[in-house]
C-alpha cells in the first residue's frame, strides 16, 4: 500500500506542476499553430510552383515530340551519309574506269568507195565522277529551360519556433530560479520551515 502525502504537500506540488503543465500546454498549442501556418504556406508555395511549371511542362512535351521527329530525321540522314561515304571510299579505291571504244577503220578504197570497214577496239582510262553530298544535317530542337523557382523560405517560421522555444526555456528558468530563491529563503528563516 502506497503512503499518501499530506494534503498541503499535494497542493503545493499541484501548484508547481499545474504552472508547468499550463506552460507546456500553451507551448504545444503555439507550436501546433505555427506548424499549421507553415503547412498552409507550403501548400500555397507548392501551388505557386505548379503554376510556374505549367508552361515549362507544356514546352517539354512539345520538345519531346520534336525530338522524336528529329531522331527519325537524324537516323535517315545518317543512313544517307553512310551510303555517300561508302560511294566516296569506292571512288578513292578505284579512281578510274577502263572504257572500251571502237574506231571505224576502212581497209581500202576502190574507185573512191570504201569497202571492208571494221571497228577497231581500243581502251582508255576515265576518271570516275566524285559523288557529292549537299544535304544538311537535321538540327536538334532546343530543349526548354526550367524556370528559376525560389526555394520555400522557412526562415520566418524557424525564427518564430526558436522564439517560442527560448520563451519556454526562459519561463522555466525563471520558475526554477524562483523556487531556488524560495528554498534559500526558507533555509535562512528556520521559523518558516514547517509552513
Amino acid at each position: 500500500m502506497a503512503t499518501q502525502l499530506p494534503q498541503f504537500t499535494q497542493r503545493r506540488m499541484m501548484r508547481k506542476t499545474s504552472g508547468i503543465d499550463r506552460l507546456a500546454t500553451q507551448f504545444r498549442k503555439d507550436v501546433e499553430q505555427l506548424t499549421g501556418e507553415q503547412q498552409a504556406a507550403l501548400t500555397q508555395y507548392q501551388a505557386s510552383v505548379a503554376e510556374q511549371m505549367k508552361p515549362f511542362e507544356a514546352a517539354t512535351q512539345q520538345y519531346q515530340a520534336q525530338f522524336s521527329e528529329y531522331e527519325k530525321q537524324a537516323a535517315a540522314y545518317k543512313q544517307r551519309l553512310g551510303a555517300f561515304e561508302a560511294a566516296l571510299a569506292d571512288v578513292r579505291a578505284n579512281p578510274t574506269i577502263t572504257r572500251t571504244a571502237y574506231e571505224r577503220v576502212a581497209r581500202g578504197k576502190v574507185f573512191g568507195k570504201e569497202y571492208g570497214h571494221y571497228d577497231v577496239p581500243y581502251t582508255y582510262e576515265e576518271a570516275r565522277p566524285v559523288p557529292t553530298f549537299t544535304e544538311k544535317a537535321p538540327v536538334a530542337p532546343t530543349a526548354p529551360t526550367a524556370p528559376t523557382i525560389a526555394a520555400f523560405d522557412t526562415g520566418g517560421f524557424e525564427q518564430r519556433r526558436e522564439a517560442l522555444q527560448s520563451g519556454l526555456q526562459r519561463e522555466l528558468g525563471e520558475r526554477k530560479a524562483a523556487r531556488m530563491a524560495a528554498v534559500s529563503r526558507r533555509t535562512s528563516r528556520p521559523m518558516l520551515q514547517g509552513a
